[in-house]
């Protein structure tokens, strides 16, 4: 008895636990910018706002703990990143945003608009925000969307809110912002009479949800939640609740679907009457309701369209300094500004005509337009030269993004190029004003070097009419004269070569000679130093490439090393050891030293022009080496540790492949 009595104990205390195992309720942490309203704001430490109430009617198929966290806008998508929230509350179409988090369906749309003073009558649109003061918030859609326009003067803030008090305290001229906001600080303010909306729809916005990239199920569940509240008609009631009707149009087509509505019920009581209650007629009359629902969800989107006009769409395009061209999967021109018409020469209408028709365009896409469709990826910061039909010749930097729409779904591609020919030739000079501070520092160096052998051969002249006739010396002097005289033009030669204008052609290189070239240039240098040079090569190594620029890549590089290894020559003897090798079809050049080394910050930067860690540096060596090394198509690594010591790797293709790939 006392068995069972303790068995049925432990059933009974199964069924009480298990449920309430199983029922557990997850945290959920979201994270909301305070300064939105009325789409989520914080007053009185309460956390209010449209969003904020249907994130509540959401949870009740969600079943978790809502965890509120108010920050900016820019905290809340590194806290995504970084894992300490699981969602943001709102967020619009980002294209660098893609790679880190997913979007929810829409759960708000809107627009951008511009507010001004009631008695300012200059601004009447975009078009007069010239040398404008304009407040607005960074990294929004209209923050994107006013970049391509020139000459406006922008007064960005971290929130909506503080960038409508600018305006409200004269600090700014315009606010341009989401409506929503805009009407609600405005009222909030009381002073509806002293400000106007003079522009209601300069762009559509949707808002959604955000949820970092790998959380499929949450954002899975979110889609049904926000789907099954709009189809019960409990959003609608949100929305009406914090918004009213959004304009006059949608009241119209919802009087529209009352009147269908009210024929439809009418039909269907004479029918009632005629062929009384079955059920068929109720299977009719749901069938109808879903009709007219899905008629209401097309209008809806059909308003949405109105709003993005391609006025506006021209506006953007035609005032950028870029020329901006869309394509889309089937290689037809879908978009084309003016910008792009000027640069490619082209004077016709190019709408609708295939990619390949235009050279320019076929110039540019010719190795990426499967590439972008396939991969989904974005070329950027390529570099080529355009010769036009007229044979004028341009300079181009140009990207290649994939195309979405606002369901995500890759609809096309988007190629923009910019002239920056005089960017290059201003580039050119800077390098060669460069490459004159390197060449003063070989000269130093390489005159120590050549008093060598002259020193020996003033000793040999000078004992010639002594010795003259001892077959010793005269072995000597031919073995050793020669040799000195030898050296003496090599050094010459290299610092001829490396002195000479720079020279854009190619050709085949023997990189094996050309490193022990650099080094004899140095040789004394290191040697009145006191460190030690080490060379570690193999012969016969070919790269096709501009041997001049390779030079001054090798000179730049062990000048650096030579830099680095003087501030530890106190604590330790100093080393630098040029190491050449062949992988494959690579040949890999590395110019190592144990100098003091580099942080991972500064290798971060290192490449950048104008950064330095010198004292006296320019910032511009190690650019402009970069520089050379990309235009030899070839690749520079650095592998550094501080108080340890830095290794440059310099990677190129090897002769022999450059061959194969061109036959």
């Amino acid at each position: 008895m006392n068995i069972r009595n303790f068995i049925s104990f432990l059933l009974f205390l199964s069924v009480i636990t298990i449920p309430m195992i199983v029922h557990a309720k997850e945290p959920l942490r979201i994270a909301y910018d305070p300064n939105l309203p009325p789409i989520h704001m914080q007053e009185e430490g309460q956390h209010q706002g449209f969003l904020i109430d249907l994130m509540e009617e959401l949870n009740r198929y969600l079943e978790k703990d809502l965890i509120y966290y108010p920050m900016t806008q820019e905290e809340a998508f590194l806290a995504l990143e970084e894992d300490k929230v699981d969602m943001v509350l709102s967020a619009s179409f980002h294209e660098q945003r893609t790679a880190t988090m997913e979007y929810t369906d829409s759960v708000l749309h809107t627009s951008v608009g511009l507010v001004v003073r009631s008695d300012n009558h200059e601004i009447e649109g975009i078009s007069q925000l010239t040398n404008v003061k304009t407040a607005l918030q960074k990294e929004t859609t209209e923050y994107e969307f006013l970049r391509t326009i020139r000459r406006i003067q922008y007064h960005v803030a971290s929130n909506q809110r503080t960038a409508m008090q600018l305006l409200l305290m004269g600090r700014s001229d315009a606010f341009v912002g989401n409506v929503l906001t805009a009407d609600y600080l405005i009222e909030e303010t009381q002073m509806n009479n002293n400000f106007r909306i003079v522009g209601n729809y300069l762009l559509p916005i949707d808002y959604a949800m955000a949820v970092a990239r790998d959380r499929n199920e949450l954002l899975d569940e979110l889609n049904r939640a926000i789907r099954t509240v709009k189809q019960e008609g409990i959003y609608a009631d949100i929305h009406e609740r914090w918004f009213g009707n959004e304009n006059l149009l949608t009241e119209r087509l919802w009087l529209a679907v009352q009147i269908t509505v009210g024929l439809l019920l009418g039909v269907l009581a004479i029918t009632f009457l005629a062929i009384r209650w079955n059920r068929r007629l109720q299977a009719e009359v749901e069938k109808k309701t879903h009709v007219l629902k899905e008629l209401n969800e097309t209008l809806q989107e059909q308003i949405t369209q109105t709003k993005n006009s391609d006025e506006y769409q021209r506006q953007i395009l035609d005032s950028s300094p870029r020329g901006i061209v869309t394509v889309n999967e089937d290689g037809l021109i879908t978009s084309v500004n003016t910008k792009a018409l000027l640069i490619a020469g082209e004077k016709d209408d190019l709408l609708t005509k295939p990619y390949q028709d235009v050279l320019l365009l076929t110039q540019l896409l010719e190795s990426h337009f499967d590439q972008v469709f396939q991969e989904k990826k974005s070329i950027l910061g390529k570099e080529t030269i355009w010769k036009r039909s007229d044979n004028r010749e341009y300079d181009l930097r140009y990207y290649v993004y994939p195309l979405f729409n606002i369901k995500h779904q890759l609809i096309g591609l988007i190629v923009t190029f910019e002239d920056i020919t005089e960017e290059r030739k201003m580039r050119l000079q800077v390098f060669e004003q460069e490459k004159n501070q390197a060449l003063s520092r070989v000269v130093a160096g390489i005159a120590h070097e050549i008093r060598n052998p002259l020193t020996s051969i003033k000793t040999f002249a000078e004992l010639i009419p002594k010795k003259f006739h001892n077959e010793r010396f005269q072995r000597e002097i031919s073995t050793y004269v020669p040799k000195e005289i030898d050296r003496v033009s090599q050094l010459i030669e290299g610092l001829i070569d490396y002195a000479r204008p720079r020279q854009q052609e190619k050709e085949s290189v023997h990189l094996t000679e050309l490193v022990q070239d650099c080094a004899i240039l140095f040789e004394r240098t290191l040697l009145n130093k006191g460190i030690v040079l080490t060379l570690d090569l193999i012969n016969d190594v070919f790269i096709y490439a501009n041997p001049n620029q390779v030079k001054q890549v090798i000179i730049n590089l062990m000048i650096n090393g030579i830099d680095a290894i003087e501030e530890v020559l106190e604590h330790r003897s100093g080393e630098l050891v040029l190491r050449l090798s062949k992988r494959e079809t690579m040949v890999v050049l590395v110019i190592e030293d144990n100098g003091i080394g580099m942080t991972d910050k500064q290798q971060e930067k290192i490449l950048e022009p104008f950064y330095t860690t010198k004292a006296k540096g320019t910032g511009l060596g190690l650019a402009i080496t970069h520089q050379y090394v990309q235009d030899n198509e070839g690749r520079l690594l650095i592998d550094s540790k501080i108080d340890s010591g830095t290794k440059m790797i310099l990677q190129f293709r090897s002769e022999n492949h450059e061959e194969n790939l061109n036959h």
